[in-house]
């Protein structure tokens, strides 16, 4: 790669028609008058803006050093002539008391908000309970027809009884059985309706209760309440799995939901300091080798929370087949009739070796205000980027270390004039 040559930026549009391969402790909330709104938690030596705004001192003065104006209207704000102590917040929020949340178990103390979760780790109280019983075993429902495992808990008996339900049903068959042979040798004077009447068993009612039987030998009245047990034990195990089943499908869909969000905060919020790692790149290039309409775009991103929304192109140089093309494009956002058009900025992309840092290729460029691609989008994302029509040879990227293992990344920095 000739890092030595230098490129001239220009506007691009991307073909009609294109593919994209896209990447894809609640009881110590503070009220909202108390909370930081950068790290969403109680003001610890709160401050207060020249727009009214409170924020941790901690917090404004990072966040500043990063964008240089508020994060909730941005307006330009200077730490020395625009931050304020506020004593008269950091009274409320010192007079403020709160229980420990082990006062349930003997705890008095009462402190203030900021200092809850340092007594919390100290609290005397916040000890695992302990219980002085003995260890009891539970002996399987089984056990009176020859069954001798135990266990310590009853979920543990419960998945004996799932797993090995056939040897319990050969057990039930062995002693019914025995008690058959029995019953036939010392009922053989009973006449044949009461014989009729002990092989009769009513199953229980939809409430659970049981059915009247009439009244038999204590062997058999055991062999049909145990088989009982096991009818209700299967159906209770299934219910069981069909919960278990629904609840893994929420938890499955929440962990996906809470993945989504963290990514859109941090697009949100990374200030128009992105990095786009772009993984299976081998799999990715082969396919834009082959159609060169096909195209790798980056999620969308902002320049600040309430800022210009960009995303970047990368895909094979209509121009020249052996080298790249990288472009950004602005898209649309909620903020859009709250922002100064065209946009007026500084553009820089660098793309990271990742074996030889000093190799990274790094270049700037300025928007153009004359450009329809700085102008206010009027389609999701506009149709003409900014960048460069020949970035980097194709050959270069894949030789020189940029790529490894199959990610190749690519930084990018937009900031605002």
């Amino acid at each position: 790669m000739d890092r030595a040559r230098t490129k001239d930026a220009s506007e691009g549009i991307a073909p009609m028609g294109i593919t994209a391969l896209n990447e894809t402790v609640l009881s110590n909330q503070p009220e909202s008058r108390y909370e930081c709104p950068v790290c969403l938690n109680w003001l610890r030596d709160p401050v207060i803006t020249t727009c009214g705004h409170k924020f941790c001192k901690s917090c404004i003065t990072s966040w500043l050093q990063n964008s240089g104006h508020c994060p909730i209207d941005n307006i330009n704000l200077s730490m020395k002539v625009d931050i304020f102590p506020d004593n008269y917040t950091k009274r409320e929020i010192q007079e403020q008391r709160m229980n420990c949340p082990f006062s349930s178990k003997g705890c008095s103390v009462k402190v203030t908000p900021l200092d809850l979760d340092a007594h919390i780790a100290s609290c005397e109280y916040n000890k695992p309970e302990t219980s002085s019983q003995p260890e009891i075993r539970i002996p399987c429902s089984f056990k009176a027809v020859g069954c001798k495992e135990n266990f310590d808990s009853q979920d543990d008996m419960n998945q004996h009884l799932h797993n090995d339900t056939q040897s319990h049903m050969s057990l039930l068959m062995n002693a019914y059985s025995e008690m058959k042979i029995n019953n036939d040798m010392s009922n053989a004077s009973i006449d044949a309706k009461e014989q009729e009447a002990m092989t009769l068993w009513e199953a229980p009612d939809k409430d659970g209760n049981p059915a009247s039987t009439p009244p038999i030998n204590n062997t058999s009245a055991l062999i049909r309440a145990l088989y009982e047990r096991v009818v209700v034990l299967e159906q209770r195990n299934r219910e069981q799995d069909i919960v278990i089943a629904n609840i893994s499908k929420q938890l499955s869909a929440f962990a996906v939901a809470k993945m989504k969000q963290n990514n859109e905060m941090l697009l949100r919020y990374c200030m128009g300091n992105y990095v786009w790692k772009i993984d299976n790149f081998k799999a990715r290039l082969d396919a834009m080798l082959k159609d060169h309409y096909k195209m790798l775009y980056s999620p969308g991103f902002y320049t600040s929370p309430n800022g210009y929304r960009f995303c970047v192109r990368l895909n094979i140089s209509p121009q020249n087949e052996r080298c790249f093309a990288l472009h950004v494009h602005l898209m649309k956002t909620e903020n859009d009739n709250c922002l100064e058009w065209p946009f007026n900025g500084r553009i820089s992309f660098a793309m990271i070796n990742q074996y030889n840092p000093d190799m990274t290729q790094r270049d700037t460029m300025m928007s153009n205000s004359n450009l329809i691609a700085f102008n206010r989008p009027t389609a999701e994302i506009c149709v003409r980027g900014f960048g460069y029509t020949e970035y980097a040879a194709v050959s270069d990227v894949i030789r020189n270390g940029f790529i490894k293992d199959d990610v190749l990344i690519i930084r990018v920095h937009i900031k605002c004039v």
